[in-house]
């Protein structure tokens, strides 16, 4: 079975027209596109990516101006492939969260990945996005019991979020053997893809978190390229689709 890969981008980073641009490049690779949405007070997130979403908010970028280019991207990107939004908690609860969803759903958007909502208090978002037909994206984390693995697993829509290690985006790749042994045993119970994020930065890492998982989201490295220039961005991506065609 081939790999299921996504690609972070920060909304509208640098500015609306690259990021238009870096995401449909990207999507020739990736088969989903993992949108974050700027947020003042990130908690997962490493300097890279804090850098580009404040440069992002001190724009004045907001959901509605990152919709109108996530409209753009889906007019010309294949539709087979998925958009999410990578959003924190305060982003869906500020306006509610009927009406966060409904915006979701009224521009195609895929689902949702929260990272600062335990699974265990996840319930009265994920009533109300599954609700609207959105995917809820769970995380399994190196802390995940063997029990709550399995929970997560079992209620799982779109694909699972394995997080490769402790503590935020943008580390080296780094596996212990008991985080490899918890991924491993997501993957046998999972109806839907288990997916490694955190610390995967070029060819290297991709090719060792598909090792173990069904794919992996790259996100740092991406968004740090696209910083520098689009140019330098497209030549990341097409180094990676050479060296990882065959996954």
């Amino acid at each position: 079975m081939s790999s299921y890969n996504g690609i972070y981008l920060v909304g509208n980073y640098p500015d609306s027209r690259r990021f238009i641009d870096a995401a449909l490049k990207g999507l020739e690779f990736f088969d989903f596109l993992e949108v974050g949405i700027p947020f003042s007070d990130p908690v997962a997130d490493g300097p890279v990516i804090v850098e580009a979403a404040f440069q992002a908010l001190t724009n004045g970028e907001t959901i509605d101006s990152i919709l109108q280019s996530v409209d753009e991207i889906r007019k010309k990107m294949d539709p087979g492939k998925k958009i999410y939004f990578m959003n924190y908690a305060n982003t869906a609860h500020a306006p509610g969260y009927e009406k966060f969803c409904k915006k979701c759903t009224d521009h195609s958007i895929a689902g949702m990945i929260v990272p600062d909502i335990p699974f265990s208090e996840s319930g009265d978002l994920k009533r109300v996005a599954q609700g609207a037909g959105l995917e809820y994206i769970d995380f399994i984390t190196p802390e995940s019991t063997t029990e709550q693995i399995e929970e997560v697993v079992t209620f799982a829509t779109g694909f699972v979020y394995a997080v490769s290690m402790r503590g935020i985006t943008g580390q080296d790749l780094s596996f212990d053997d008991a985080t490899i042994q918890k991924i491993k045993h997501a993957r046998s119970k999972s109806r839907v893809p288990v997916v490694i994020g955190f610390g995967i930065r070029d060819a290297s890492g991709a090719k060792s978190a598909c090792a173990i998982a069904d794919g992996f989201i790259m996100g740092t490295e991406p968004v740090l390229r696209l910083g520098k220039s689009f140019n330098e961005f497209s030549s990341f991506i097409d180094t990676l689709s050479s060296e990882l065609k065959d996954l």
